[in-house]
């Protein structure tokens, strides 16, 4: 999907089943508030418990997510306090819902990193190893932490960053939607002037790119479907990174998962 919005404002969002899954568990949304188009709603959503399980999971969370953001008071998004609230309100509401679903016997669940983009600043949601990058001119800055086992081996210096896509724990999220009755999403809270764009990816991507990698693809001239060549980078057109001699890295395969990307761009960086 590719927008035009208003001063040429972009939103580009894409996803793909990757090469050796038979569904796609990942979900995504990018949606303008209908009060104003100055509002905005970005999120992806990876799907945890295998196939049917995860896709119904983060299909759901999606859509419960989008109508509390189509239906909530304008005013809400003056107040980057309340927004914060009520963001992290509408999430632990989610969470219960998909954990007491009769469907969620089996303990399917799902990551979620979102995105609201308000009049003064940007609040933004994470739960699992899904991600959010902050563009600005001539670079990409993460700004969610994983919820996963290897980032906090990268926190203790165990690995490098880089080294968190080839680790064989890379799979293993500490905390998600819907496996427990509660959950606790880390919310930030980001001024809209402090960056140029926003990208929201699912691990299908970091796993298969590097920073250096995404940034090189997004900090370019041309801004044309950028979330198309992230995800075919992803998917079709890895390479073989050399890795040091260790039993616990192993090389990523291109299109390991299904891959997701949203990404929205302001006028002045276009």
């Amino acid at each position: 999907m590719f927008k035009f919005l208003k001063k040429k404002e972009i939103i580009e969002s894409k996803t793909d089943k990757g090469l050796y899954k038979d569904n796609n568990e990942d979900s995504k949304t990018t949606l303008i508030h209908p009060m104003s188009s100055d509002i905005k709603l970005l999120a992806v959503a990876d799907g945890v418990g295998g196939s049917a399980k995860g896709e119904y999971a983060s299909n759901f969370v999606i859509q419960e997510l989008e109508k509390w953001f189509l239906s909530e008071d304008i005013k809400t998004f003056n107040s980057s306090m309340l927004l914060s609230k009520k963001l992290h309100n509408i999430i632990q509401n989610i969470n219960k819902e998909l954990y007491d679903a009769e469907y969620n016997k089996s303990q399917c669940g799902t990551t979620l990193t979102c995105a609201v983009v308000g009049f003064k600043t940007t609040i933004i949601a994470n739960i699992g190893d899904s991600r959010a990058y902050a563009v600005t001119n001539d670079d990409i800055k993460q700004l969610t932490r994983d919820d996963s086992i290897v980032w906090e081996y990268y926190e203790h210096g165990e690995i490098t960053k880089d080294e968190i896509r080839f680790h064989v724990f890379n799979n293993i999220i500490t905390k998600c939607i819907g496996h427990h009755e509660e959950c606790n999403p880390t919310i930030l809270k980001v001024n809209n002037d402090s960056y140029n764009g926003l990208l929201l990816v699912t691990d299908g991507v970091t796993d298969c790119l590097s920073d250096e990698k995404i940034k090189f693809l997004v900090v370019r001239k041309h801004h044309r479907y950028i979330v198309n060549q992230i995800i075919n980078e992803a998917v079709y057109h890895h390479q073989r990174n050399e890795i040091r001699n260790d039993d616990l890295l192993q090389d990523v395969p291109n299109g390991k998962d299904n891959a997701t990307a949203v990404l929205f761009l302001k006028p002045k960086y276009n």
